[in-house]
């Protein structure tokens, strides 16, 4: 279990990133960012596909391509449009709080199939609310009193929605990788390929219906910073962070897994901490050991069940 957890941090390390870059491109539209990384992700995935295509795809039935087709707009394209756009309206640190509810919504949404439902998933869940909502109680206080601007609460509804997305991906990803028939590279690679196939749909749509949301009006400079910010999220944030996170997810019960990506907020904050040159405020660094705790005592609580379990076994 424990390579298991390193991988989850790892991919929420990187995924991390993925959530501040957008606040770095805010004259680019969230649709082409999307369209963009998700592009390239699958011409790579396709170009490491190539030497095992035939094998890989034979290996492909119905179900699978439509699930594929369900997972690539969910967790992928559908997700980072709605996460980007959050980010350019309401900010980084409101879309992290929101963002980090996806640990609750797997457990509420995966609530039939988690194995790792427990008194103590739920006090280990009241800690991560309790910590994100510290984090950002001065954004909640200014939405609750109508003092924040429109933009932001359209930001946290979009938010909102991404959380609902991706818990929706994370879930059904996990029972796919509970079956076995994929490796987490092999799976990872067919989720690049199948999403590539979206993007590229999506942006024809883009260039023949909404040809002024394409960045045409960059300068050089700011279109080095487009490419650059763009391969990382397909290669980085895609590919490698997918793979992570399927590896994870083979390993790990549902309920642990989807509180792993409370590092994807943790981190969120770091980097937009470094990025502004400032330390954490002291609510801040309450609410990021309320979250801390929240992981540890899940984790806590999963060895000593399975302390008792080999117990068991062994008397």
């Amino acid at each position: 279990m424990r390579r298991a957890i390193v991988h989850a941090g790892m991919a929420g390390a990187i995924w991390g990133a993925v959530i501040v870059i957008p606040s770095l491109i805010p004259d680019v539209h969230p649709v082409v960012i999307s369209c963009a990384r998700f592009l390239l992700y699958g011409l790579f995935a396709a170009a490491l596909a190539l030497p095992r295509a035939r094998q890989l795809l034979a290996r492909l039935n119905r179900r699978d391509v439509l699930l594929l087709l369900e997972l690539a707009l969910t967790g992928n394209v559908v997700y980072f449009i709605l996460l980007s756009a959050a980010v350019q309206f309401a900010g980084v640190a409101i879309a992290s709080l929101i963002n980090g509810l996806i640990p609750v919504a797997i457990m509420l949404m995966g609530r039939r199939s988690s194995d790792g439902q427990s008194g103590s998933m739920l006090i280990s869940m009241a800690f991560i609310c309790a910590g994100i909502a510290w984090i950002n109680l001065p954004a909640i206080m200014q939405i609750v009193n109508g003092q924040g601007n429109g933009d932001k609460a359209f930001g946290a509804l979009l938010a909102l929605l991404g959380v609902l997305s991706w818990s929706w991906f994370a879930l059904r990803n996990a029972r796919q990788m509970k079956t076995l028939r994929f490796s987490p590279s092999e799976w990872s690679t067919l989720q690049g390929m199948v999403t590539g196939a979206v993007a590229l749909f999506i942006t024809l749509a883009v260039c023949i219906f909404q040809p002024q949301l394409l960045p045409t009006g960059l300068s050089g400079e700011r279109l080095s910073v487009f490419a650059l910010t763009i391969l990382f999220l397909a290669i980085g944030g895609s590919w490698m962070a997918n793979g992570l996170w399927n590896s994870a997810a083979q390993r790990l019960p549902i309920a642990i897994s989807g509180q792993m990506i409370v590092f994807e907020t943790l981190c969120a904050l770091l980097y937009s901490y470094i990025i502004a040159r400032a330390l954490p405020s002291a609510n801040e660094a309450v609410g990021i050991l309320l979250v801390l705790g929240g992981v540890a005592w899940t984790l806590d609580a999963q060895a000593r069940r399975a302390a008792q379990v080999r117990r068991q076994l062994a008397g």
